[in-house]
């Protein structure tokens, strides 16, 4: 029943019927045949076969959460008796999307020149759905933007790496004004945005904020990419909200003014979180932990 786990394991990963096979080397007839075979076994759907391509169902996320971890287990038992037990395969990290930056580039790089037989594969997602993927262990590890409010599920192991402050920025020169009509005092917060799509607690904070001042809030921009955030709001499309360290080194920063006298402050922890029974990937986990530990001490914003 192994193999027929693991290719129910490398098809949900994969996402369709042909990648999995790609990956399997086997053809797309034998790897459903594998998967009616584990279904079978377990006496439980563990696809709905009425959409195509077949999503898992809940059954199914049980059974894929349980083959993940034993998968894991018999991995760690095949390299207890080799002389070469280091980490290896696929480490899956995920990256809030204000978070995934080039310079976390470095770090990436130490640590596949530490485990060299690592494949990292990384990923962006909302801070939600990376505290879940790392609980249901889709993802190995995961670097996340959460507020004070914000609680990682106690299956799942966390650090505080360090805290942002969120700025508020503007171009220099005259900034178009929102449509709508305002009742606030603030008339420098009476602009459009550029922020993350709904989903984002950052933007849903700068929202209650400005409700309870009076100030409008129109977007002019949602886009999960930091990097185009700061350049439209350079272009003077709309207002802006943006990791103090991410803009102390952006090459736009200066074409950008900072609103100081708003009162609005924004702060979040960069926290990093591991799914459990890592097994050999333990080591890895606990490296990069270190080295984005010091990315972010030495990138501190005083």
């Amino acid at each position: 029943m192994l193999d027929e786990i693991r290719t129910f394991v490398v098809l949900a990963e994969s996402g369709s019927l042909q990648r999995a096979a790609e990956r399997l080397c086997l053809t797309p007839s034998a790897v459903t045949r594998q998967i009616q075979r584990l279904e079978a076994a377990l006496k439980t759907p563990l696809l709905d076969r009425r959409v195509k391509p077949g999503r898992i169902t809940r059954e199914g996320r049980a059974v894929l959460d349980g083959g993940r971890h034993m998968l894991r287990i018999m991995d760690d038992l095949k390299a207890t008796g080799s002389k070469d037990a280091e980490p290896s395969g696929i480490f899956s990290i995920g990256l809030s999307h204000a978070l995934a930056q080039p310079s976390l580039v470095a770090s990436i790089q130490r640590l596949t020149s530490r485990f060299t037989r690592l494949q990292p594969v990384l990923s962006t997602g909302l801070r939600q759905q990376l505290i879940e993927q790392v609980r249901t262990g889709e993802l190995d590890v995961a670097l996340a933007f959460l507020s004070a409010a914000d609680t990682p599920p106690g299956d799942v192991a966390s650090s505080v790496l360090a805290t942002e402050r969120l700025v508020l920025v503007r171009a220099r020169g005259p900034q178009p004004r929102a449509r709508r009509s305002s009742k606030s005092t603030d008339r420098d917060l009476d602009a459009r945005w550029v922020l993350n799509p709904p989903g984002c607690f950052i933007r849903q904070s700068l929202e209650a904020r400005l409700r309870e001042r009076g100030s409008p809030f129109e977007v002019a921009a949602a886009i999960n990419n930091i990097d185009m955030q700061v350049s439209l709001v350079a272009s003077g499309i709309g207002l802006g909200l943006i990791p103090a360290r991410f803009l102390a080194s952006h090459p736009k920063r200066r074409q950008l003014e900072r609103l100081t006298r708003s009162g609005i402050s924004i702060e979040a922890s960069i926290v990093f979180m591991q799914a459990g029974h890592l097994g050999r990937l333990e080591p890895a986990a606990t490296f990069l932990q270190e080295e984005l530990r010091d990315h972010f001490a030495e990138r501190a914003i005083r």
